[in-house]
């Protein structure tokens, strides 16, 4: 129901942002003598409309003056519309929210040969009044805008704040080069972001956009705040693979709020599952942690912070629900931290996006990829389980995660042949790929194994690369480690301690003598017993892994901050034209990239994918609601300012070409013009159609 609200609202707004721009035109028309036959609302059946002389009707009032007096308003002069008392405008409402008009005598958008010789028909009137009525729909939207953004900004908007929560390993803010070299490569969590090549950043939305509209392969300056103190990083975007959007590879600050946004209740409630303790307390969206082991906290960073002070021991986590009130402390266990292993060529090209080719392991050793969840709309909801861990993808044997996702992606539209291991028994499977390269399932990696997926030999370490101790090992994919130095090992956590122990008992180099069984499908499984040699760079990097927070990040609610006026009008409206001049940029901006390649085509929405964007901001509040119509206001004086034929721009054009040749583009070059320009409106609104149900759809 509260999805059919916001729906409702934001149609509604959306309606209203159409009578404005229609309005102008309308007033316009009036004082500049122009005769408006008509002023609807949608487009398509008239539903109702109203005329003087002819008063509410069902449908059109036109029938009913026609079926009086033989023929139609607009057909009659003024004289006989005052002597009849008839009404010289039609106001109606159409079937097809999403559009509007207004009907001068001498105008009509697709018909440019609808001239009329009446004194008080458009093409009469002087060109400097047509210049005022044609722009007057933009400037009725752009006013509207500033407007909503003066409400807005008097009330006060909350955004995510301009704050990074996380880093992605191995992405650009990760790598980030610093102007002081003191102040040590990457952004940080924590970090708040003040500037963006010289532009304030005010939200975490501002960063994004910053990202994504950066020209491709050019670095963008960053100010930060890092501990009170300013400094300055040179970031360069990259293609992030799933949006297809240049991104830096950061996510927005985080509370310790569950998240109870009505699009993410499902999935926040299915990771519930998988802690039994937080199910049992009755820990539920929207829920928020107070305190860890009787400590305050109130974001995210301090519960990573506490679980790398925890030395891997339950955290007691202090629980609150705002709604009841209810509080209750629940022991929580920490997952162990492993090495980040990223292959020294770890970034490839797929599809022309740039996909990291990370993985978590030890030493050079890498577990193999599970099945954590099949997604109800997946492709593979009957062939891959929950629990399944890939044995081999195609010609691939033992795949990494990474591996994995990458050789999918880089196979879409396609069945691909697999081995999965299912409750200990090798099954093929058949496994498909959308157009995408996706699967429906998400991965995680097999730590409670011994079995092995192929191991990484060589690792990039920043500028340079350094060989893996696992190199030496000659490990073939799908060995099993049995023990290390004579000591069992029965998975991947186990090996993570007894190497965290020989890393603190030793600075120096050290060989470890590790037993692999090789695979083997005779019921001898043959084992190899090697040596490797732990350098002190693995040393430290083992001497560095610690414990994580166990729920992630993206299941808290956002860090948020207020865009307010703080209640002054003045202040209000500056803001309100500041924002509109942004919105006006992002859009030619947003033109650019798209032809730069930067920003696909898959990208743009349309009055669909507006619709349901509307209500997901629903959920935010009315203010929100009020901030989104004035971006969508500002949009749409944009759009119909572009020179496009049977656009608002369009017709301007035609107007200064009337200026300087003395005389209006011929009838049959305004004809081919309205045709192609209705041709180029159709073919973008079926593009824009297609993208929005194929997201909703996906």
């Amino acid at each position: 129901m509260s999805a059919l609200t916001g729906f409702f609202l934001v149609l509604a707004g959306f309606g209203f942002l159409i009578f404005i721009h229609e309005l102008g035109h309308f007033l316009a028309a009036k004082w500049a003598g122009i005769r408006a036959d008509g002023f609807a609302i949608g487009m398509g059946p008239c539903l109702g409309s109203y005329r003087k002389g002819a008063g509410l009707c069902f449908g059109s009032a036109d029938a009913v003056i026609v079926r009086k007096y033989g023929k139609r308003p607009i057909e009659m002069s003024d004289k006989d519309l005052d002597n009849l008392r008839i009404g010289e405008t039609e106001y109606s409402l159409r079937a097809l929210p999403l559009g509007g008009y207004v009907r001068m005598l001498g105008q009509e958008d697709g018909n440019p040969g609808a001239v009329s010789s009446d004194a008080r028909s458009f093409n009469r009137a002087p060109l400097g009044k047509r210049a005022v009525v044609i722009l007057a729909g933009i400037t009725a939207n752009l006013v509207l805008a500033i407007v909503l953004f003066l409400i807005a900004f008097l009330v006060g908007v909350r955004f995510p704040a301009p704050r990074i929560g996380a880093v992605q390993i191995g992405s650009p803010a990760f790598n980030a080069t610093p102007v002081d070299p003191k102040n040590g490569v990457g952004l940080r969590a924590g970090d708040t972001v003040i500037a963006i090549d010289g532009e304030p950043a005010r939200t975490f939305i501002d960063v994004r956009l910053s990202a994504a509209m950066a020209k491709p392969d050019t670095a963008l300056a960053f100010e930060i705040e890092r501990d009170g103190a300013r400094m300055g990083y040179s970031v360069t975007p990259i293609v992030e693979p799933i949006s297809g959007l240049l991104s830096i590879g950061v996510d927005s600050s985080r509370v310790t709020m569950l998240t109870d946004v009505r699009s993410s209740l499902d999935s926040v409630r299915t990771m519930l599952e998988v802690f039994p303790t937080l199910v049992a307390a009755g820990v539920q969206p929207g829920w928020r942690i107070d305190s860890v082991d009787a400590k305050p906290v109130s974001n995210y960073a301090q519960l990573t912070a506490a679980a790398h002070a925890s030395k891997g021991e339950p955290l007691a986590l202090t629980w609150s629900d705002p709604a009841s009130n209810a509080i209750t402390t629940v022991p929580l266990d920490l997952e162990p931290e492993f090495e980040t292993l990223k292959p020294a060529s770890a970034l490839g090209a797929v599809q022309g996006a740039v996909v990291p080719g990370f993985d978590a392991g030890l030493v050079g050793l890498a577990p193999l990829a599970r099945v954590r969840e099949v997604v109800a709309e997946s492709l593979n909801h009957e062939s891959l389980h929950k629990g399944d861990v890939f044995l081999r993808i195609g010609s691939l044997e033992g795949p990494r995660v990474s591996e994995l996702m990458k050789s999918l992606r880089s196979t879409p539209n396609a069945a691909i042949p697999a081995l999965v291991l299912r409750d200990g028994v090798e099954t093929a499977v058949e496994v498909r790929t959308d157009k995408e390269g996706r699967v429906g399932v998400f991965l995680e990696p097999a730590w409670d194994l011994r079995k092995m997926a192929r191991a990484v030999e060589r690792v990039s370490t920043g500028e340079s690369a350094r060989d893996t101790p696992a190199k030496s090992l000659a490990i073939i994919p799908l060995g099993e480690f049995v023990s290390l130095d004579g000591e069992p090992l029965a998975d991947f956590r186990a090996l993570r301690l007894r190497l965290i122990e020989r890393a603190t008992a030793t600075d120096e180099s050290t060989p470890l003598s590790l037993r692999i069984g090789l695979r083997d499908p005779s019921p001898n499984a043959t084992v190899t017993e090697s040596t490797m040699t732990l350098t002190a760079a693995d040393l430290a990097s083992l001497r560095e892994l610690d414990y994580e927070f166990p729920i992630p990040s993206a299941y808290f609610d956002p860090e948020f901050t207020v865009l307010t006026a703080h209640g002054n009008p003045l202040e209000a409206v500056a803001m309100g034209f500041r924002q509109t001049s942004v919105m006006i940029e992002q859009f030619f901006l947003t033109l650019d990239r798209i032809g730069r390649g930067s920003i696909g085509v898959e990208q743009l929405q349309g009055p669909v994918g507006i619709l349901h964007t509307g209500t997901q901001v629903a959920d935010e509040g009315l203010m929100y609601i009020v901030f989104f119509l004035a971006l969508i206001s500002v949009n749409l004086a944009v759009v119909n300012a572009l020179p496009i034929p049977i656009a608002d721009g369009g017709l301007f054009a035609f107007l200064i070409y009337e200026k300087i040749v003395g005389r209006p583009p011929s009838i049959a070059f305004q004809n081919g013009a309205a045709i192609a320009g209705i041709a180029f409106v159709a073919c973008l609104f079926l593009l824009t159609f297609y993208n929005d149900i194929g997201r909703l759809l996906s």
